[in-house]
This record gives structure tokens, C-alpha cells and sequence, in this order.
């Protein structure tokens, strides 16, 4: 029997299009099918693994892979050391996590072609557009006060994930392929229609944001006064049309009463004191997926005010189920360790994509706009970051896997 080579762990491997068409059809329907995408997603590994076995190649590692290795461990790790083992044990914190974690990392470890990272790019901005359709027609159904998406379940969890595609849509207009630009271009109109209809303000302010960044970095690549001018004014009339609409009446109600009520930060600040009250009762690992709520609610707040002899004022500490940031919730979730893992991971994204676009002008079309893309959606990953918990669940599935699909693309093409 020969032997499996430990060379094997470094060793490039292509895709198949067996694999290619799983991470396409798994990243169109994960905003609508909770059901198909998880099915889809184990049937990726399980051919990777396959293949795997059958080539003697496990791929090439990125470099975030050990970074979103340790966050999903940690899921497991945590309900051991908490008291809420009942409530979430570790099976319960760490499996979904952990089927988000495996099916990034084994994507990045595979090389793509140009044909398949372009046909699940549509796919990814396919799966959006018909996202934003149905919730929208769902909604006129139902009476709801806000759209959602079908599995995402959560208007601004809905919102965080337009937030990934708009970015991928800004990337695909910077390819010189006109059928692509005009993917791109639907799958960003369709994002923003849909933030009117959420109130979001976390998502129209990361929105803008990440599109500033867009326009920041045209400017650096093309220098071009008339470009820019084009792009931007382009861009703030697609805006301006939207938010100006009669169904925008809503999110500019919000704003209003956001600057000029009592209540700027939306609870969050009540939130961020909750959590710092009980995060020192767990502080490494904290106390696992989806167990904010449970480690940050009334009863637990007040025992761990109590113990240091501090009054309980239920105008000062808001309970939710999840923290309206993204380090605060690592921070009771998944612990100090966790908040420096994921602040890592995003430091390392940033790296990663940036120093692909600052190459210069010589990268072509789709290796610009593919590293274009991945920076945006990890910038709305940071900024979205500061008002919701991104990086989660559907989103976060979805930015990630875009990220490692754009890794191991440009890493392919800069070894030819």
C-alpha cells in the first residue's frame, strides 16, 4: 500500500466540475433554502474529500485557514466550561459553525478556473437578485413591517447579506466583459432597493461606505477625473433615485428619529454594557454559539452586578439575543480568544486583497475586479460589523465563501 504523502497537505489541486457546480448551486440558494444548502454543502465535501483521496492532493492552505479553523473549535470547546452546558451544549454551538468553517476552508484549498470562478460569481449575484424578489413578494403576502429572506429568517440579517453582494457587484463592473458589468450591475440596483424596505441604517451607512471605498480605489488604479465623475454621479443618482422613492419613507423616518430622538445607538450601547457586566465569567472561550441572549440576560446581568455591588438600571442594560456588533458577541460567545482570532481574520483578508490591488496596472480585468470584490465585502464585513453581528450564519457563509473562492482564484493566476 503506498503511502499518503505528507507533501500531499501543499500540493495543488484544481477543481473539478463537479465541485465547481456544488459551491455555485450551494451560494445561489443559500439565501432562500436553508434545507438544499446544507445538502449541497455536505455533498461538496464529501466529493472534495473524494477527490481528495483519489488525487493523493489535499490542496494548498490559505493563509486565514488556521485563524477559521480555531473559531470553529473553540464552539466546541466553550459549553464545557459554561454553565448554560444545558441550554447550548456543544453539538448545538459548534456544528453550524463548524459546517460553515469546513466548506470555506476546503473551497480555498482548490485552484479555479476562469470559466468556473465566473459562473459562480452570476451564481452568488443570481441567488441575491431572486432573494430580493421573493422576500419582496413574501412581504406584500404576508403584512410583515419589513422583507426578509427566506432562510435568513431576519430583516437585518437580510440586509447584511445584500451588503455581500453589493460588493461583489461593485467587483464585476470593473471587468471589461459587458454581459458580467451587467450582472453586476442588476445584482447592485437589486441590493439597494432592498435597503429602503429594511430600514437598515447599519446597512445603508455600511452601503455607503463600502462604495466610497469602491470609487477610492477606481480613482488609485485609473486616475481618470472623467471615470470617476461618471462612476460617482452615476452611482449617487441610482442612490438618491432609491432613497427619494415614496417606499423609502420609512428608512428616512428612521434616520430622523435616530438623529434627533434619544436613542442614536439603537440599544447597542445597552447592549455592549450587558455583555461586559458577565463576559469576565467566561473570559477565554466564552459560552458558545447562539448563547448571547441566555449569557446576557436580565437574570444574568443582575447576579453578576450583585456580586460586585452595583445597582441593576433597566435603562442602561438592553437584552437581546445576539449583540448588534460583532466583538461583542464574540466576546460572550467565543471569549477574548475568539474576539482576537476574528480581528486577526479580518486583518488578514484586508492584507490578502489589498496587496493583490495594489500590484498596479499590469493585473487584468477579472483579477482586479476579483480582488476588488473581496476587499469590499470584507470592509462591509467591518463596518456592518460595528452596528450588527456579521460574519454569521447565511452572510457570513456567504462573504467567506466568496473570499476563499477569490483567494484561491488569484492565487492560481499568480503562479501561471
Amino acid at each position: 500500500m503506498t503511502a499518503f504523502p505528507f507533501s500531499a497537505w501543499s500540493s495543488p489541486r484544481e477543481a473539478n466540475y463537479v465541485e465547481a457546480f456544488l459551491v455555485a448551486l450551494t451560494i445561489m440558494v443559500l439565501p432562500m433554502f436553508e434545507a438544499p444548502t446544507n445538502v449541497f454543502s455536505v455533498l461538496f465535501i464529501f466529493f472534495w474529500v473524494f477527490n481528495a483521496v483519489k488525487l493523493k492532493s489535499l490542496g494548498r492552505a490559505a493563509p486565514f485557514e488556521p485563524l477559521v479553523f480555531a473559531l470553529a473549535v473553540i464552539l466546541w470547546v466553550a459549553p464545557f466550561f459554561s454553565e448554560f452546558w444545558s441550554d447550548v451544549n456543544s453539538l448545538e454551538s459548534g456544528r453550524r459553525w463548524s459546517l460553515l468553517a469546513t466548506f470555506v476552508i476546503l473551497v480555498a484549498r482548490l485552484d479555479y478556473s476562469y470559466r468556473m470562478i465566473s459562473i459562480i460569481w452570476i451564481c452568488f449575484m443570481l441567488g441575491g437578485v431572486l432573494a430580493v424578489g421573493e422576500s419582496f413578494w413574501v412581504w406584500s403576502e404576508n403584512g410583515k413591517e419589513y422583507p426578509e429572506f427566506r432562510s435568513v429568517g431576519h430583516v437585518n440579517h437580510s440586509s447584511m447579506y445584500t451588503l455581500t453582494v453589493f460588493a461583489a457587484g461593485l467587483g464585476a463592473l470593473m471587468r471589461k466583459n459587458y454581459l458580467f458589468r451587467s450582472v453586476g450591475f442588476c445584482g447592485v440596483v437589486c441590493m439597494i432597493a432592498f435597503l429602503p424596505a429594511s430600514r437598515s441604517i447599519v446597512g445603508a451607512v455600511s452601503l455607503f461606505v463600502v462604495l466610497f471605498v469602491w470609487l477610492l480605489i477606481i480613482t488609485i488604479k485609473i486616475w481618470s477625473f472623467k471615470t470617476v465623475m461618471i462612476t460617482f454621479l452615476g452611482s449617487s443618482a441610482v442612490i438618491g433615485v432609491v432613497f427619494l422613492l415614496p417606499w423609502s419613507d420609512g428608512i428616512r423616518d428612521e434616520v430622523i428619529l435616530r438623529v434627533s430622538g434619544g436613542n442614536f445607538w439603537s440599544g447597542r450601547d445597552g447592549i455592549l454594557r450587558s455583555a461586559l457586566a458577565v463576559w469576565d465569567k467566561h473570559p477565554w472561550v466564552g459560552t458558545g454559539f447562539g448563547s448571547f441572549g441566555i449569557a446576557t440576560s436580565r437574570e444574568a446581568v443582575e447576579a453578576a452586578l450583585l456580586e460586585s455591588n452595583l445597582p441593576y438600571d433597566p435603562q442602561l442594560y438592553w437584552h437581546f439575543p445576539h449583540g448588534h456588533n460583532l466583538w461583542t458577541t464574540m466576546l460572550v460567545e467565543r471569549g477574548l480568544i475568539g474576539v482576537f482570532l476574528i480581528t486577526a481574520l479580518l486583518i488578514t483578508y484586508l492584507k490578502l486583497f489589498s496587496s493583490w490591488i495594489s500590484v498596479g496596472r499590469s493585473m487584468s480585468s477579472i483579477d482586479n475586479a476579483t480582488a476588488t470584490g473581496a476587499l469590499l465585502i470584507t470592509v462591509g464585513f467591518i463596518v456592518a460589523g460595528l452596528g450588527n453581528t456579521t460574519m454569521m450564519n447565511e452572510h457570513g457563509m456567504a462573504g467567506m465563501t466568496f473570499l476563499s473562492l477569490s483567494y484561491a482564484f488569484l492565487r492560481a493566476r499568480s503562479s501561471e
